[in-house]
Parts: C-alpha cells; sequence; structure tokens
C-alpha cells in the first residue's frame, strides 16, 4: 500500500511526501530518526511525528475507489466532439526510417494507397454538425492526417468547404490543423494560409539531422525541399507564419537536442516539440535497428541543460524537468482541490484508472478504411465504430470494453504512487488485452523507489529554480 515516505534532493535536502494530504514539505533529520524508531531523538521532534500521524501522516493510504465508465458518459462525448480527424490518405511521397506505418513496426492497416472515402467522411462531418449544439464560438477543430494529406488536396479543399457551410447555421469557431512533411506545401500554400491553417512540420533539425526522412522515389534527403517550402512560406506570409506554424522534431542516433533547437530556433524562431521514436509494436526482427536508432529524450535535454547556454535558458520552459514540476503541481499536489471542487464539497474522490481519455472526450478520428476512434495514437485494432450507410458507435460495447480494462489494471494502480496522474493511457500498455491474465504488469506502474526518484528530480530542479514555482502556479495550475 502507499504510505508516506523521506527522500533528499542532490543537495541533501530532506523532505516527507504524503498521500493523503499530497504534500511534499521539508522536514528536519530528526522528524526522520523518530519514524526510524530512534531512541536519541529531540522531544520536540516526537511530539511533532506524533501530531503528523495523528492527522494521517506515516499512515497506509486507503485503496482507492475508482470509477466505472458509464454509457451516458460516451453518448454525450459523441453528440459534442471538439475535434475530427480525417485520414486523408495513408500515402506518403517520403520513407521515413522510424515512422510508426514503416517496416520497423506492427499495430497498424496495412499501407496500400487508399485514399479517403469522401463520402463516408461527409457522412461523418454532418452527424457532427447535427449532434453537436449550437453554440455560438465553441470550437470545433477539422484535422487532416496520413500518410501525407498534401497527396490529397481535393479532399482538404472540399471538407473545408462543405464545413464552412454547415456552419453558417452552427456559427462554431472552426479551426483547421493539419500535419505535414511540407515538401508539396509550395503547390499549396496560398489555400492554406487563406483557410488559417494550423500547420504542424515534420522537421529533425539540419540536414544531417533530417537524414532519416528521405524521398521514396529515389531515397534523397527530404531537407533542401522542405527548407525552401518553409523559407518561402516564412517570406511571402511572415504573419502567418509566426501565428500558424508549429514544428515537431524525432530524436534518434543522428540528432540531439541542442542540434534540433539550435537549427530550429536559429532560422526560424521557433522552439519545436521534441518526440521520441515509438517504443510499442516493434517488429521482433527490428529490434536491434530500432535500439541502435534510440535516443532518450530525457537523457538528450539533461546533456542540453548542462551547458547553461543561453539557448537553454530560452527553452528553459521546454526542458523535462520544469514539465514535470508543471504536471507535479497541477496534477498531484495543491491543485487536486482546485481541479476536483466537486469531489471536495461532496467527499467524494473518484476517479477512473490511468490518464486515459474517456471515448471521443478529446476527437474522433476517421480512417482511411471507415474506421471510428477515439485518437489517431492508437492501434487502429482498437476500432470503436464504423462510417457505412449510418454512423455506427457501439456504445454498450465500447462501455464494456473500457471497464474490462480499468477493472483489470486497477491491482496496479492501488499500489503505484503515481495513480493520481501516472500520464498512461490504457492502449499504450503493453498486452493491455491481457489484463485479466496472470502474468500481465503495466510498465507505467511506479513504487516508492520510483516515485522518491522522481521527487528527487523534481525538488532537485525546484530549489534550483525557485522562480519557476509561482511561474507555474499563477500561469498553469490555477488558470
Amino acid at each position: 500500500m502507499i504510505r508516506s515516505f523521506f527522500y533528499t534532493s542532490e543537495n541533501k535536502n530532506l523532505y516527507i511526501n504524503d498521500d493523503q494530504s499530497r504534500l511534499s514539505m521539508l522536514a528536519h533529520p530528526e522528524l526522520k530518526k523518530t519514524s526510524e524508531k530512534s531512541t536519541d531523538v529531540d522531544s520536540y521532534y516526537v511530539k511533532k511525528y506524533a501530531y503528523l500521524k495523528a492527522h494521517g501522516f506515516f499512515t497506509k493510504s486507503k485503496p482507492t475507489e475508482f470509477a466505472v465508465l458509464e454509457e451516458s458518459i460516451v453518448e454525450d462525448n459523441i453528440k459534442n466532439i471538439k475535434q475530427v480527424v480525417f485520414e486523408v490518405t495513408d500515402s506518403c511521397n517520403l520513407s521515413c526510417t522510424y515512422c510508426a506505418f514503416g517496416e520497423l513496426y506492427d499495430g497498424y492497416d496495412e499501407r496500400i494507397s487508399k485514399k479517403i472515402d469522401i463520402h463516408k467522411a461527409i457522412h461523418l462531418l454532418k452527424f457532427i454538425f447535427d449532434h453537436k449544439p449550437k453554440k455560438k464560438n465553441d470550437k470545433l477543430a477539422i484535422s487532416f492526417y496520413g500518410g501525407e494529406p498534401l497527396l490529397n488536396m481535393t479532399f482538404i479543399e472540399q471538407i473545408v468547404e462543405l464545413s464552412k457551410e454547415l456552419n453558417l447555421a452552427k456559427q462554431f469557431d472552426l479551426e483547421y490543423t493539419m500535419t505535414t512533411n511540407t515538401t508539396l506545401l509550395h503547390k499549396y500554400m496560398d489555400f492554406l494560409v487563406a483557410n488559417n491553417f494550423r500547420l504542424l512540420i515534420s522537421l529533425d533539425g539540419n540536414e544531417k539531422c533530417h537524414s532519416y526522412r528521405t524521398f521514396k522515389k529515389d531515397n534523397e534527403n527530404s531537407f533542401q525541399k522542405v527548407i525552401e517550402n518553409l523559407d518561402r512560406l516564412q517570406k511571402d506570409y511572415p504573419d502567418y507564419f509566426l501565428k500558424n506554424i508549429s514544428f515537431n522534431a524525432v530524436l534518434h542516433d543522428r540528432n540531439t537536442i541542442k542540434e534540433i533547437y539550435e537549427f530550429i530556433y536559429t532560422r526560424y524562431n521557433k522552439i519545436p516539440r521534441v518526440s521520441e521514436l515509438n517504443t510499442r509494436h516493434i517488429r521482433p526482427c527490428n529490434k536491434d535497428r530500432f535500439n541502435s536508432m534510440y535516443h532518450s529524450v530525457a537523457d538528450s535535454d539533461s546533456e542540453f541543460r548542462k551547458e547553461e547556454s543561453e539557448l537553454a535558458r530560452l527553452t528553459h520552459k521546454n526542458s523535462l524537468s520544469y514539465m514535470e514540476l508543471t504536471n507535479y503541481l497541477k496534477y498531484i499536489s495543491i491543485n487536486y482541490y482546485i481541479s476536483n471542487i466537486r469531489e471536495l464539497l461532496y467527499s467524494i474522490e473518484k476517479q477512473l484508472p490511468t490518464s486515459t481519455c474517456t471515448p471521443f472526450s478529446k476527437k474522433v478520428l476517421l480512417t482511411n478504411r471507415n474506421k471510428l476512434l477515439p485518437c489517431e495514437r492508437i492501434d487502429y485494432r482498437y476500432s470503436m465504430g464504423k462510417v457505412d450507410e449510418d454512423i455506427e458507435f457501439n456504445i454498450p460495447e465500447i462501455t464494456r470494453q473500457y471497464n474490462f480494462y480499468y477493472k483489470h489494471i486497477q491491482k496496479f494502480c492501488q499500489t503505484c504512487y503515481v495513480y493520481k496522474y501516472c500520464g498512461s493511457c490504457l492502449f499504450h500498455i503493453e498486452n493491455i488485452d491481457k489484463a485479466n491474465e496472470e502474468g500481465f504488469v503495466c510498465q507505467y506502474h511506479q513504487n516508492q523507489k520510483d516515485f522518491e526518484n522522481s521527487l528527487r528530480n523534481i525538488f532537485t530542479f525546484l530549489e534550483k529554480y525557485p522562480q519557476d514555482y509561482a511561474e507555474i502556479i499563477k500561469n498553469v495550475v490555477i488558470e
């Protein structure tokens, strides 16, 4: 069971963490000696220990009573879709070595250069507009995903035009987004700018860093074409570029976080998001190749921060340590009571296990095989509906399946020190379909030692940058 424990930062400052009160606070070494039943202890700390124990410290936490998913929640999510994602095509003009749809991985539908069915997409779009309650300025994001979406520009143009027509009655705040490799941007940038698309650009850094992203036709590095198009977009539409362009880089054995930041920030004055290679569903025959390519964001970021350069200062809020501190303050520590006022008022504390979004609470994805999924980041075998003559959501089955996972993952959550916000999705847990079988484990489970190490890193960082506390509380937690 989960209990209070002491830990030290790298600066040898002693803290006590208590799950019940959601506090980590400075502690005197004498208090730790008291908890260890030492006889040579200042009497003041004996009394303090007794006081804390009487108020719930140093006791095992009560078992958490987890909630179950109700069908009504799924129904409500479907009626209030916030984002629809279309898998425009599974075709791509690049052959990126580490692509999640490439030869390194299993877990996706076979890529057969298939475009999405425009009629099925229109059917889904009309369904969303018909069912989403009219609320002026309520946001609806329409996103285009691939493959490379710009290989099916006709579809994109039709959906944009139709969505504007449908929106005349609803007056939603429409937003169009797309992830693109940018190699075809020169053909369509006028349209994208005219419709205020938000673009997420895939760029791994300089030419060497980007060398895994090659053209399918000749295996040449796509870097020069990408840069040519981005430079043109920035020159022709500087305001649009400033507001609507963001970058994602993938970390591997041919780049580092330092190199990624240096190139993209220097050239475009943007700080990219940096992702690791997908670690799930690697083909057994490709494990060695994957291992040679994989590099940890935590390790690369740590090396970069040691330099304490001007660029490191500029990207401070993008550091892994800053994000870990933010998540700790926002989800695990004091902000629990701000975020859960209903539970506080009624003395109810129930949550669903893991950090998995409830089905369709954030988005719905329509694949080019007419499957409906709650996200593009989960395997297509977890399809939760389809578009045919009707929009088919089997809500009872969806609810049953989620509750099956929740029921069997709970035994790990009960002893996990980050059960309040583990950050993990059910569908990213290895062998989740076998959660009821003996031998199943959750790879994200944190025992006391794991959590001690996490807190040591978080509070060492906070001791070095104490000003971050007020900044995060003001701009992230309270808001």
